[in-house]
C-alpha cells in the first residue's frame, strides 16, 4: 500500500492530482498474482487514492466467464466504490446492456472498452443503434502496423480493411 500511495501522490504532485488516474485489478488472476483476500486491500488501496484526489479510479475486473481474463470471485466494484470519492470507470467485458446496468446502479461512473473499441471504430453509434459488434482479431494485438488498429471498418462496410 505505501508504495501506491508514494508513487500515487509524487505523480499527482508533479502533473497534478486532476491529471492522474489508477487502474485496479481486484479480482482475478494478473500476472500470476491472485489475493486470497482482495476486498479489504483494495478498498485500503480506494481509500488511500481518494484521499490524493486524482481524477478517477478504474476498476478492471473480468467476470467469472471472461473472455480475456477469469474472475475468481462476484463483482467487488460494487463494496470498492463506496471507499473512492472520486469518478470510478469500469472494465472488462462489458457488454452495452450490462455497462448500462451497473452505472443505472451507481457501480461506476462510467465503463470503459478496450477490444470492443479497437474492433469497432464506430462503437458509441453501434450501442446507441443496438447494431451488432465486429469480433477483434487477436492475432493482431500489440503489433507494431495499423493492422488490429485502424483496418476495422465501420458498421456497413462490406470487410476489414488491410494495411499495404
Amino acid at each position: 500500500m505505501r508504495l501506491l500511495r508514494e508513487v500515487t501522490q509524487a505523480l499527482a504532485d508533479a502533473v497534478g492530482a486532476d491529471r492522474t488516474g489508477v487502474r485496479l485489478s481486484p479480482n482475478g488472476e494478473t500476472q500470476g498474482v491472485r489475493d486470497s483476500d482482495p476486498l479489504p486491500v483494495f478498498i485500503a488501496a480506494a481509500e488511500a487514492l481518494s484521499s490524493i484526489g486524482i481524477a478517477h479510479l478504474e476498476l478492471r475486473e473480468p467476470p467469472l466467464d471472461g473472455t480475456f481474463g477469469v474472475g475468481y470471485l462476484p463483482p467487488l466494484a460494487p463494496l470498492i466504490r463506496p471507499a473512492f470519492k472520486g469518478p470510478v470507470l469500469l472494465n472488462s467485458d462489458f457488454s452495452a446492456a450490462r455497462a448500462q446496468a451497473d452505472l443505472d446502479a451507481g457501480i461506476g461512473d462510467a465503463v470503459t472498452f478496450g477490444r470492443p473499441f479497437i474492433a469497432n471504430p464506430d462503437l458509441p453509434r453501434r450501442i446507441a443503434e443496438g447494431l451488432p459488434l465486429a469480433a477483434d482479431d487477436r492475432a493482431t494485438w500489440f503489433t507494431q502496423g495499423a493492422d488490429g488498429y485502424l483496418d476495422y471498418p465501420p458498421a456497413g462496410a462490406s470487410a476489414r480493411l488491410r494495411s499495404a
